[in-house]
């Protein structure tokens, strides 16, 4: 770790603390459904910058809401101002060399002076500021059987936790999925700890659940999102949800199946070839990304209902744009308040996040018509009481 790393680590730890302090809402407990007036919320953006985003992360400091946006095509981070929809910063980021940081995959801000990248499979962990200096450098080892830190803003949406000097973070198993056994899930964990001044990496305790391939071969992702003194995960094939501590210790299991869902998962077991597969892997039912609202008090689990299809064209449009989905509303205590089914062929949830304003979605789906290519749009939706 370079020498001036460790001010900067005793000022986002800091950060960290008084986040950690700070208060959200008691949270909405009644039935509710996302409603929306239709109007959109547009960022301009320029020949370089896909309108289909590799990652979005929201922030929110005393003055505004910022929006920080990873771009794969420069290897950078744009910074726009949400009240303005205007692009403040961008900072780019070389790959190789003494300052280069790798392929940006993902990343997790903690304030304007500490933001986190990860790159994906480096073993390097990189401390940036929004003027785009890197404060530090660190290499860890994750533990044995499982992956580098798996941090990907527009999949599977795990944000660190970052509580004193320890950084947890997901990880995946490192099995072969196609043959994978319960047994082989036995030690593997969802996350681990990097400790930011030694680089030691330790497991959590936070592990599949024992039932999860009872069924047959399943997918392993999941997401995970944070609601205070408490971690809630969703598996891509599992109506439960999960809770832990902060530190990934289990705490609880809670049933949350989708209306829309049926009873059970499809497992790679019954496919016998590749177009098989593919509708294994992107039309069948299953979970996405969890996210919390901090001030409403809710959860958003984004729900995916099986869909037929015809051709490998259609499989293919479907491994980036799905064509339906839905958003289940849940309070604290993980209780369903309500889904809402969106209309089919319309969004592009992979690009969703949570502001003051009420839940983004991304309408930049090819087959949407208000899609235009040089701007990146957003629907915002608003819970509205099931009377």
């Amino acid at each position: 770790m370079r020498k001036y790393g460790v001010y900067s680590f005793v000022l986002f730890c800091a950060l960290s603390f008084l986040q950690s302090c700070s208060s959200d809402s008691e949270g909405v407990t009644t039935p509710q459904k996302l409603v929306s007036d239709g109007q959109l919320v547009s960022l301009p953006i320029d020949s370089q910058t896909p309108n289909v985003s590799a990652g979005l992360v929201p922030f929110q400091d005393e003055n505004n809401l910022w929006l920080f946006n990873v771009n794969h095509t420069n290897n950078e981070i744009q910074l726009y101002d949400l009240e303005s929809k205007k692009m403040e910063k961008r900072m780019v980021f070389d790959v190789e060399g003494s300052e280069g940081v790798g392929f940006i995959q993902g990343i997790h801000v903690e304030s304007f002076d500490s933001i986190f990248l990860f790159d994906f499979p480096s073993r390097n962990l990189h401390l940036v500021d929004t003027s785009g200096a890197v404060l530090f450098k660190i290499k860890y080892e994750p533990p044995v059987g499982h992956s580098p830190a798996f941090i990907h803003n527009a999949h599977f949406t795990t944000d660190p936790i970052l509580s004193g000097n320890q950084l947890l973070v997901k990880t995946r198993p490192e099995v072969e999925l196609a043959k994978v056994k319960s047994e082989d899930l036995i030690d593997k964990k969802l996350t681990y700890s990097i400790d930011l001044k030694s680089g030691a990496a330790i497991l959590s305790a936070m592990g599949y659940p024992e039932d999860y391939l009872s069924e047959g071969v399943k997918q392993l992702d999941f997401s995970m999102a944070r609601a205070g003194d408490k971690l809630v995960y969703s598996f891509i094939s599992d109506h439960k949800l999960y809770v832990s501590d902060l530190k990934g210790s289990p705490k609880d299991t809670v049933q949350a199946k989708s209306q829309f869902l049926t009873a059970g998962f499809e497992t790679l077991s019954d496919v016998t070839n590749r177009i098989a597969t593919q509708k294994f892997l992107y039309a069948s039912d299953r979970y996405e990304r969890l996210l919390y609202d901090e001030y409403r008090g809710v959860f958003y689990r984004f729900v995916f209902p099986k869909v037929e299809v015809e051709n490998e064209d259609e499989i293919n449009q479907l491994r980036r744009f799905p064509r339906k989905f839905a958003v289940m509303i849940l309070d604290k205590d993980l209780n369903v308040l309500g889904e809402t089914l969106m209309p089919e062929n319309t969004y592009y949830p992979g690009n969703s996040f949570v502001s003051k304003d009420g839940l983004f979605i991304s309408i930049s789906h090819p087959d949407n018509p208000a899609n235009e290519e040089d701007l990146m749009s957003f629907e915002v939706f608003k819970l509205k009481e099931i009377e």
